[in-house]
């Protein structure tokens, strides 16, 4: 007999047991696969924060407006994951990246650069990549090291403020993912990984 594994380690409601108000917030924020991602259960005991939590991070990755590559911020956002050791997050904005970048064979030379801090003096990313990949990684491992020489450092290699602004908000914004996610033992379900419906794969990994 197969044992249902729960969605996180603390209780959860699901959605044909939600209140009207939690039935409210679960339909707003079902997944583009019309499902409710297990991630979305682990907010059920206070939901309202949900609805403004996961507007922000899409406001954030898919702003029509952004100067920066939509690949290249989830990759940030993948970085964040993997410094935190977030399985959660890796698998689901890693399929994001790669289906953004549009080569996979690419894709995982940059993630193994990424998982190997080895951003400088390599073909794979540019000078200003490099440098707001270090920059990120920073941020998320000593943010209480962050100075303006930081800032004059990413402007030296032609990285411009708005970039700079779009690559903190996706730094900083899974910084408070990964942390959710592994504090409350957050597990991939039976669910699509990714955003994307091209990304059509699941899981029910730990």
């Amino acid at each position: 007999m197969t044992t249902i594994k729960p969605p996180c380690w603390i209780e959860t409601i699901e959605p044909e047991d939600a209140t009207s108000d939690l039935s409210e917030v679960y339909q707003r924020v079902g997944s583009v696969h019309n499902k409710i991602h297990n991630l979305y259960r682990a907010f059920s005991l206070q939901p309202k924060p949900l609805i403004s939590a996961d507007q922000h991070y899409r406001d954030i990755l898919h702003n029509e407006a952004n100067h920066t590559e939509p690949w290249f911020l989830e990759l940030l956002a993948t970085q964040a994951a993997i410094i935190a050791d977030c399985h959660y997050a890796q698998q689901n904005h890693g399929a994001n990246f790669k289906n953004l970048l549009g080569d996979n064979e690419l894709g995982e030379l940059m993630l193994d650069r990424v998982r190997r801090d080895d951003f400088n003096g390599s073909s794979v990313f540019t000078t200003k990549q490099a440098a707001l990949l270090n920059y990120g990684a920073k941020l998320c491992r000593n943010p209480e090291k962050m100075c303006f020489k930081d800032i004059e450092t990413l402007r030296d290699v032609g990285v411009t403020d708005t970039e700079i602004l779009e690559t903190v908000q996706s730094t900083a914004c899974f910084a408070y993912w990964v942390r959710f996610i592994n504090a409350l033992g957050v597990r991939l379900g039976d669910e699509t990984i990714g955003f994307y419906s091209d990304s059509n794969q699941s899981s029910d990994d730990e």
